[in-house]
């Protein structure tokens, strides 16, 4: 009994001492600060080109120009081309490139300034997309990944470059008879693979990576068949976004902080919007119309 309670006593010791070693070399910050951000309206206006190669394969050009805050300013403007190739009657795959321009905005504290940079980056798209048809109801589920590539001097503590993102959607529409509608609804999840996490010193730790999902979205729409060669989509979203936002301090390599403690040595945040590592949510509502002409 003596040595089995012995052996407990040790198993627990090396525990402990394991436990005290994984917090020194991977240390938990404080939990993030929460910002909640007002609800947002956005439009999305986008332009494509279908053009048929060969059997089942076909190449995809676009233009695309977003708006955000509440739709009174351009915040990216996308051109895309990629390739869709249809290997089954129910599986369709496809790759695509975009080059973005976004708009990124800075607030100065010293001249209570809103800075406005355009900024350029990269976009790549691997899709596959399965398909199933239940009576006048076409069900798809497309898994797609994507890659997004900033061309700025960045802090790898900070953004991940690239950020790497899984986005799927299913969706179903619904084919009435003799109409040119159709309309659709379909719900999307994006999952953040690579999101970097804070560190309380990126100096002395390594840099550390996170998973969670960014989004969900809702969307329903309907497409409207002009003739053989010219469709509109008319759609709405509803975007549940969320993200962590973590900042350091450049020569100290701190996470930044703006606290201070009561007279019962309690933390209190000043600002949480200050602080170095925020948990950021916010609501959209998202309009679009797209028109689509094949060849």
């Amino acid at each position: 009994m003596k040595k089995a309670l012995r052996l407990v006593m040790f198993v627990v010791a090396l525990m402990g001492c394991a436990t005290l070693y994984a917090q020194d070399e991977i240390p938990i910050p404080t939990e993030p600060a929460k910002v909640q951000k007002d609800d947002d309206v956005q439009a999305r206006f986008r332009a494509i080109l279908d053009i048929p190669l060969a059997r089942n394969l076909s190449l995809e050009w676009s233009e695309q120009a977003r708006m955000h805050n509440n739709v009174s300013d351009l915040d990216k403007v996308i051109s895309s081309i990629g390739i869709n190739y249809k290997a089954l009657p129910w599986l369709k795959v496809g790759a695509s490139y975009g080059f973005v321009n976004v708009r990124d905005e800075e607030y100065d504290k010293k001249t209570k300034e809103t800075l406005v940079e355009w900024q350029n980056r990269h976009m790549v798209n691997v899709d596959v997309t399965g398909s199933y048809k239940v009576g006048r109801v076409k069900l798809s589920l497309r898994e797609r990944v994507r890659f997004n590539f900033r061309t700025d001097s960045v802090n790898k503590y900070e953004h991940s470059n690239p950020a790497i993102s899984l986005r799927s959607r299913l969706k179903a529409a619904y084919d009435i008879r003799q109409c040119r509608w159709e309309p659709y609804a379909y719900v999307e999840l994006y999952t953040t693979l690579n999101a970097v996490t804070a560190v309380p010193n990126y100096k002395q730790y390594e840099v550390a990576y996170k998973q969670y999902i960014s989004r969900v979205r809702f969307s329903v729409g309907t497409e409207f068949k002009i003739n053989n060669h010219n469709r509109l989509d008319f759609y709405y979203r509803f975007h549940m976004n969320q993200g962590y936002d973590v900042r350091y301090k450049g020569k100290s390599g701190d996470l930044k902080t703006n606290h201070s403690f009561n007279e019962k040595a309690q933390l209190v945040l000043k600002d949480p919007k200050d602080m170095g590592w925020r948990h950021e949510k916010q609501n959209c509502h998202v309009f679009g119309i797209d028109y689509k002409f094949k060849l």
